[in-house]
């Protein structure tokens, strides 16, 4: 058989990683191999916010970008969404794959956040199938949704072999389609599962498939039969045959815990620094707020003291100029108690006190000036001292000048 230009590159491309080829090409694969649903597939309509026209969209993920498992034919299967060719500029949305019932028509399906979806701009056909679609979708029914697709690359994966797709690793026995060709995609009732006996998925009627197929050898020690051996042996036996591999793996996972027990303790001291210092900054604070808040006080304090003076004073007939004198003779700080100001105490002492000096005479007896009886006495006599003084004088410059005075 002449093979195709693709096919012979996909052959040595193959040949060169090392695979071990399988040539075969037109197999008869059963039509319900090539259709299938993968978890996380739906299919529902849903109308633009606002839209006058009730214009439906269709919201499609044909496929997951998983692993379907354990499937009949393929194994667990996974298609690489870097390898899906779409070879038409339009394709059919149908009804459980059934070309007779006939949904939509999109254009070029696309590959979003590792699914394949359809486009939003799906044009719905008048076909009373579509319509109930339509319908049945906007009111919440469930539809699933499910791609069909001719794989023309399959990579098989044996008992304990991996492969990369997709993004992650996928673990044999299984296949991967690494390239295949689109052709629908079907909104259904529940998808194709193994249960499916519907003829349009039946697994006798065949489809010719020319695909390439290549193998994946499990790496060596990771076989089945070897995983089975190590799950039997004992201890005992482990201990025997495996000692230095044990003693190295006991010394790794000590060297593991003590580096990060250390990390942890490393990451904790520097936190309850980090604690202590914020500690002390609010204790700093806190004595600031102390400080301010007691001087504030002290400060209301003295300032209600003085209020009191002044205006008891005033009212008094004590001389202005004896005041300060007169207002020392109390302290206010002897009737602070607990953080409190006995107002009612400090006042009566302060008029308690001026009437004891009005009492014993210190009164003002002229607007601006006040004095004792013992204070005017002694101004009286310095006074008429000073005056005599002053009649010698004035006495002694008249004999000097020679002028006569006549006297009284």
């Amino acid at each position: 058989m002449i093979h195709s230009e693709e096919h012979n590159k996909q052959l040595q491309h193959l040949q060169r990683k090392g695979f071990i080829m399988n040539e075969e090409t037109n197999v008869k694969v059963p039509k319900g191999a090539l259709r299938f649903v993968d978890h996380g597939c739906h299919a529902h309509v849903e109308f633009a916010e606002g839209d006058e026209k009730q214009v439906p969209k269709l919201k499609m993920v044909a496929y997951a970008g998983g692993i379907i498992k354990d499937h009949w034919y393929w194994d667990n299967l996974a298609i690489d969404l870097d390898g899906i060719q779409f070879k038409q500029s339009k394709f059919p949305v149908l009804e459980n794959h059934d070309t007779s019932r006939k949904i939509a028509v999109i254009g070029k399906p696309i590959v979003e956040d590792g699914k394949l979806m359809a486009p939003e701009n799906a044009k719905f056909l008048s076909t009373e199938e579509s319509k109930e679609f339509q319908k049945l979708s906007a009111e919440g029914f469930p539809y699933q949704s499910s791609i069909y697709a001719k794989p023309s690359n399959v990579e098989r994966l044996e008992d304990g072999a991996t492969a990369k797709v997709n993004g992650f690793t996928m673990k044999g026995p299984g296949s991967i389609w690494r390239a295949c060709e689109f052709k629908e995609m079907s909104v259904c009732v529940f998808g194709w599962d193994s249960n499916t006996k519907a003829s349009a998925f039946s697994r006798e009627e065949t489809e010719d498939v020319d695909y390439l197929e290549s193998k994946t050898p499990a790496k060596a020690g990771n076989t089945k039969q070897e995983k089975e051996v190590t799950k039997v042996m004992t201890k005992e036996e482990l201990m025997e045959k495996h000692s230095d591999l044990i003693k190295e793996l006991l010394e790794e996972a000590v060297g593991a815990v003590e580096t990060k027990l250390t990390a942890e303790r490393d990451a904790l001291q520097t936190k309850l620094t980090a604690e202590e210092a914020k500690n002390a900054t609010m204790a700093d604070r806190v004595v600031a707020l102390e400080k301010n808040d007691v001087i504030r006080r002290e400060n209301e304090f003295k300032s209600t003291a003085d209020s009191i003076w002044s205006r008891q004073l005033a009212d008094s007939n004590i001389p202005i100029h004896l005041h300060e004198k007169v207002s020392g003779m109390i302290q206010y700080s002897k009737f602070v108690k607990d953080d409190k100001f006995d107002r009612d105490g400090f006042a009566e002492a302060v008029t308690a006190e001026i009437k004891d000096w009005e009492d014993k005479g210190v009164t003002q007896t002229a607007i601006g000036s006040g004095f004792s009886d013992k204070e005017v006495d002694s101004q009286s006599s310095k006074e008429n001292a000073k005056m005599e003084e002053n009649k010698s004088v004035a006495a002694r410059l008249v004999e000097r000048s020679g002028l006569k005075v006549k006297k009284d």
